[in-house]
């Protein structure tokens, strides 16, 4: 019978293990396949062109947000349901108009989506938050 000579406990091991950098480099790949899929999701922006420098900057609206679902579209007091008539009546007068909300600090948090949801039901495509 054949045996293998038995090593001796001074022979230094030349072989390099491998298996530390196997573990690390799949857990990359599994980080890696997972938020790939992640980077796909695209945020739709529409950014101005500036065609003209010399152009009129577009009418602007106010509309204060206060406590109580209490409205103010340029100074003038409405309540939740008729404001979305008067931001409806203004975008008719002044096409194209830039409406600017404000929210007072007292007012809640479904006070401003009101506003907000009625702006974009009225037509209202250009919103700045103040």
């Amino acid at each position: 019978m054949a045996f293998a000579a038995a090593r001796s406990s001074q022979d230094t091991m030349a072989e390099m293990n491998i298996t530390p950098l196997v573990d690390v480099m799949l857990v990359l790949l599994v980080i890696f396949m997972v938020t790939a899929p992640l980077m796909e999701h695209r945020i739709g922006l529409w950014l101005p062109q500036s065609s003209d420098a010399r152009r009129e900057p577009p009418p602007t609206v106010l509309l204060h947000v206060e406590a109580g679902d209490l409205f103010r579209v340029d100074g003038q007091a409405t309540t939740g349901p008729a404001l979305e008539q008067a931001l409806a009546d203004q975008l008719a007068r002044e096409p194209g108009l830039v409406l600017k909300v404000q929210v007072a600090p007292e007012a809640d948090y479904q006070s401003a989506a009101t506003a907000l949801a009625a702006a974009k039901r009225a037509g209202v495509a250009n919103i700045a938050l103040d």
